[in-house]
């Protein structure tokens, strides 16, 4: 375990509120807490008791927690009654962020069913394929994605959003199933070099111990800040405001629904939700709604520090600034230290199969080695392995292996991959780093060749798949550059087999044909054939490393 704060320490400890234990998880020796909720339904029910408490702000539109409940349970209700859903059977939802989809999310859970969380942004193809693999009965959809799953010759019932909070009560009982910490209660979609999403299969225990991580760490935080102040811990918390979440993120992330959606509900704060992102929106609804957590993107943050109205609006309520999904650009570090100096900084690393963060950097630790990933998280356990499959010393790089309670139990329907994907006890990420004398956790590669730009994780080789499609593209090499706003930005260089295609063109084909957020900022035609190695594959290294060079033009 890493080396712990003495609060944090005592939380952990016999008769701590947090008390680790160590038990046999599906064959996995794990770190567990003693006394976490059997499922990720009870620890959500222990937010009723915030009663008239605000939780959700939309528009015109805001729900209480009383209000929320109710209308989960009706959805609950609906689902089995109307339904005839049971337990362990999965159903999705694929829709925008909207309380509808909170309210069908629990109402899922409730049900006793699995909860699957479509990328909404993706095509019909691949929203299709997603449904079809984890063996969806139902679906939950927003009328957009509703019409685009029915022109794909969608074969399962599709249940329109409207439907999830209509006011009326459904006439059936809510229900009351069992199920157990280590049966599957979400699936979260994440590619892999094959080109189809891979749906990574959470259990209970493993989202009940990402949010009561979120949890130990606020208990830490606030112990520290009442010693410093010399009072109690209950008197502290009395004097601080309900804690209220810009939500940037979409929902069907792991950032998006453990981070903020989960960790807000289950700890009483309240979730304002934006339709689509616009700085001076954000700004607005800060001021206004007194948004004391702020969580997106480097992009985001950018924005809102190069806005032209950023001195407009009362932004004094932020108390915690957050970027994930990449590293947190030192420059950007910087500048939000300067605009924000009484602001909470922080950062993290993790991934869909971890649900959610290996290691975190908030406050002192993300200042003392800016260019590190935080320290590892105490529920994990980290090694550094060589490709020979050796456990490396402090400071050597290899790949990151995870042993913990949040890592997800299977790639649902794909025995092989899941085998693949560890080793004993531990999953293998993929990615390259290492760990220092301090306990501190760098990032300095990824065996996947992957590109996150603006926090969406988009695979090359899925684009390339894609673009490979075009019949005058001959050979096609998509690979990421530094971008000062959106972290990294995906760049496309082809050769075409005649004359005719353009960059603009094969622009055109990948609108038409890849999901917005994949489509390259930049395409460049080149005119002689890229090189290739002993194994007839195109060296990427070269082509991105002529390209920053200039070789290739403006």
């Amino acid at each position: 375990m890493p080396s712990l704060d003495p609060i944090t320490e005592a939380l952990m400890d016999k008769g701590g509120a947090f008390e680790v234990v160590t038990r046999n998880v599906l064959g996995r020796e794990l770190r567990v807490f003693k006394n976490a909720p059997e499922t990720l339904s009870d620890n959500i029910d222990s937010a009723r008791a915030y009663g008239a408490m605000e939780f959700i702000v939309a528009g015109e539109r805001r729900y209480t927690f009383d209000t929320f409940f109710a209308a989960s349970d009706s959805f609950a209700a609906r689902l089995v009654g109307d339904y005839n859903v049971k337990p362990g059977q999965s159903v999705a939802i694929c829709m925008k962020n909207s309380p509808e989809w909170m309210i069908g999310f629990v109402g899922i859970l409730k049900a006793g069913a699995v909860a699957v969380l479509v990328n909404s942004r993706g095509t019909a193809e691949t929203m299709l394929d997603a449904v079809t693999d984890t063996d969806c009965v139902l679906i939950l959809a927003d009328a957009r994605r509703q019409e685009k799953l029915i022109e794909q010759g969608c074969p399962v019932p599709v249940i329109l959003s409207d439907k999830v909070d209509d006011g009326i009560v459904s006439s059936h009982p809510v229900p009351n199933v069992t199920r157990r910490a280590d049966d599957n209660v979400a699936m979260f979609f994440t590619s892999g070099t094959t080109g189809r999403a891979k749906a990574a299969a959470m259990s209970n225990r493993a989202l009940v111990t990402g949010t009561m991580n979120t949890q130990m760490a606020m208990a830490a935080v606030f112990g520290k800040m009442a010693a410093a102040m010399g009072m109690d811990l209950e008197t502290l918390r009395s004097t601080l405001p309900q804690s209220c979440s810009l939500l940037i993120v979409p929902l069907f992330h792991t950032s998006g629904c453990s981070s903020m959606f989960l960790s807000t509900l289950i700890n009483g704060g309240k979730l304002v939700l934006m339709d689509r992102w616009d700085a001076d929106h954000a700004m607005e609804l800060v001021e206004t709604e007194k948004v004391t957590i702020l969580s997106g993107v480097p992009a985001t943050h950018w924005d809102i520090l190069r806005s032209e109205n950023r001195e407009k609006y009362d932004l004094s309520s932020l108390m915690s600034i957050s970027s994930g999904g990449q590293a947190f650009p030192r420059n950007l570090l910087n500048t939000l230290r300067e605009t924000f100096p009484k602001t909470f900084i922080g950062a993290g690393y993790g991934m869909t199969e971890t649900a959610g963060s290996i290691s975190q950097a908030t406050g002192k630790v993300l200042l003392a080695k800016p260019a590190a990933s935080g320290t590892i998280l105490p529920m994990n356990e980290v090694r550094i392995v060589s490709d020979a499959g050796d456990i490396l010393p402090v400071g050597e790089t290899g790949e990151i292996w995870v042993k913990g309670a949040t890592v997800m139990t299977e790639y649902y329907g794909r025995p092989d991959a899941t085998k693949a994907a560890f080793e004993g006890d531990f999953f293998k990420t993929g990615d390259v780093g290492y760990v220092d004398e301090d306990g501190y956790i760098y990032i300095v590669d990824r065996k996947t060749d992957m590109v996150i730009s603006g926090g969406e994780n988009i695979y090359c080789v899925e684009v390339e798949a894609a673009l490979n499609k075009h019949p005058d593209v001959l050979q096609i090499c998509t690979f990421g550059v530094p971008d000062d706003r959106l972290g990294e930005k995906l760049i496309a260089c082809f050769v075409s087999s005649g004359q005719s295609l353009t960059a603009k063109g094969l622009e055109e084909f990948a609108r038409e044909n890849i999901a917005s957020y994949r489509v390259p900022k930049r395409f460049v035609k080149i005119d002689t054939p890229f090189v290739l190695n002993a194994m007839s594959k195109i060296e990427k290294t070269k082509v991105r490393e002529a390209y920053l060079r200039g070789d290739y033009g403006a």
